[in-house]
């Protein structure tokens, strides 16, 4: 949670807050997918805050360990009680595993959105 201030300050989750409140655009969406991932396992009322972290929940959501490390709380996470991808499988004939997102994916929907809103706003001109 230190994204959204100083490791000393008293930092909450929101789960309102955009990846703006993030000085790592990526964290925000991340807390995002593990909040709707944790709620489809564990119910509408599921609080994340309110929860210790569901390393089953973080391998699927960011299809397992990059360079060792998870997607989300990789220092709080215990290795030995966090099943592999390979064991998620074997358990489950769907096992729900998303590609972890990248920074060039981030990257790429800016631009798209910047893209997006250039075209409106010439269409909006021409119209007047």
């Amino acid at each position: 949670m230190t994204h959204k201030g100083k490791a000393t300050s008293d930092v909450r989750y929101n789960p309102d807050d955009g990846p703006e409140a993030y000085t790592n655009p990526m964290v925000g969406s991340r807390l995002a997918l593990y909040t709707e991932m944790g709620k489809e396992k564990y119910g509408p009322d599921w609080n994340p805050a309110a929860n210790p972290l569901d390393g089953e929940i973080i391998m699927r959501m960011s299809g397992g360990k990059a360079h060792g490390r998870y997607s989300l709380g990789d220092s709080t996470l215990d290795t030995a009680s966090t099943p592999t991808l390979s064991q998620i499988r074997a358990r489950s004939s769907n096992p729900d595993i998303r590609p972890r997102t990248t920074v060039a994916d981030y990257a790429v929907q800016a631009i798209q959105v910047i893209y997006v809103l250039f075209v409106i706003r010439s269409i909006s001109r021409t119209l007047h």
